[in-house]
């Protein structure tokens, strides 16, 4: 609308706007366009105003391409991307496009591998080459439209004289007649086969990525065109093991005083067990990881990332009369040992005798009840006689 006449004024608007109207009355009808498609410009004969129209010879895919930015987006085109993570919307080249939905563990996703797959499509007919006739006499010209596959028809419209191109009727736009149709195809030219095929699994892969193999489709032997075959990747899941870009992640428990004191435990990875150190004093939802045991990325295999590990700590909701003594004897410690570093910082602090010393260390002593049996050893006790 931003072109058309009475809107737009500009000198040149009237001559684009035939050029989008006639564009696009081809490229939206399927018969138009499968004309165009087959014969070109040639095929459509004037489809676009008279002879002495500048939009005669336009190419409703330029003019598309130039308004627009690309007919295909519109009208649902071929595309030209390929690799990873396909966008699988632009699929789908008039049928001859094939989706194969393939399936992996989770560790094939990790290390890559080679799968052999069986794809179902169409192949040209081994009997008739692709004719869809008995034989070579079974061919006739098409009557109706000579050989040319559609009829024009002229009208009058607001713009001038509009010719129009359809689909000739009798032949379907083939241009010839089949007399005795092949056995075999029954007419079609192409047959039904499944075809095996070995497919390289990059290590990395994620899940949902296309893999698109060009030429790999199926084939019209009337349009002598080949569709794409497009590989969709579904991975499966490992127990206690999630993915997160090229990490890998898992959650482990650790015994509370392991955590104090540090230890090493066995743990599961995608190359198998392995172990892994648990420093002391660890915290709950600290994060220990084993490096370079995720996944290389796709885009540099010798890259690889690492699988982390998320610490929980288990700390036990009833413990035995020992373990209780137990605690509460590290408690005491604990609390005796702030204490004597206070000690050692009004120590290094002021001026403080021997017998002073003596005096507080006692009183320490009798604080936290020693006498009941329990003395801790520290590494720098006095040795006055405590």
């Amino acid at each position: 609308m931003s072109y058309h006449p009475d809107i737009n004024k500009a000198t040149g608007a009237e001559e684009k706007f035939k050029e989008i109207s006639a564009a696009y009355e081809v490229l939206s009808d399927e018969e138009k366009r499968s004309l165009y498609d087959r014969f070109g410009e040639e095929g459509l004969q004037g489809e676009y105003g008279s002879s002495a129209s500048s939009s005669a010879r336009v190419d409703p895919f330029d003019v598309f391409g130039s308004f627009f930015g690309g007919s295909e987006d519109l009208f649902g085109g071929e595309g030209e991307n390929g690799g990873f993570n396909f966008n699988l919307g632009s699929m789908g080249r008039n049928g001859l496009d094939i989706r194969y939905d393939l399936y992996l563990s989770f560790e094939e996703s990790i290390f890559g591998g080679q799968r052999e797959i069986e794809v179902s499509c169409s192949e040209v007919c081994g009997k008739c080459a692709g004719t869809g006739a008995k034989s070579t006499s079974s061919v006739k010209l098409c009557t109706a439209c000579g050989g040319r596959g559609g009829v024009m028809k002229t009208q009058k419209t607001p713009f001038g004289m509009m010719s129009q191109v359809s689909t000739c009727f009798r032949c379907n736009g083939e241009g010839k007649i089949i007399t005795e149709k092949c056995s075999q195809c029954h007419g079609s030219g192409d047959i039904q086969s499944k075809r095996s095929m070995k497919v390289i699994i990059p290590p990395g892969v994620s899940d949902g990525a296309t893999m698109q193999l060009q030429r790999e489709g199926s084939f019209d032997s009337k349009r002598a065109i080949t569709g794409d075959l497009y590989i969709v990747i579904h991975l499966g899941k490992k127990h206690g093991i999630k993915r997160e870009g090229i990490n890998l992640l898992s959650n482990i428990s650790v015994d509370y005083t392991d955590a104090i004191l540090g230890t090493t435990i066995k743990v599961d990875t995608v190359e198998g067990t392995r172990e892994l150190k648990i420093p002391s004093g660890t915290q709950p939802g600290d994060t220990v990881k084993l490096p370079n045991m995720g996944v290389p990325d796709i885009n540099n295999p010798t890259s690889r990332g690492d699988h982390l590990f998320t610490i929980n700590i288990l700390i036990p909701k009833h413990l035995s009369e020992e373990e209780r003594g137990l605690v509460k004897n590290l408690s005491a410690l604990r609390a005796s040992e702030k204490s004597h570093s206070t000690h050692n910082n009004r120590v290094s602090a002021g001026n403080f005798d021997e017998k002073k010393d003596h005096s507080r260390w006692k009183s320490i002593k009798d604080f936290f009840g020693w006498t009941i049996g329990y003395r801790p050893t520290w590494e720098n006790e006095p040795k006055s006689g405590l």
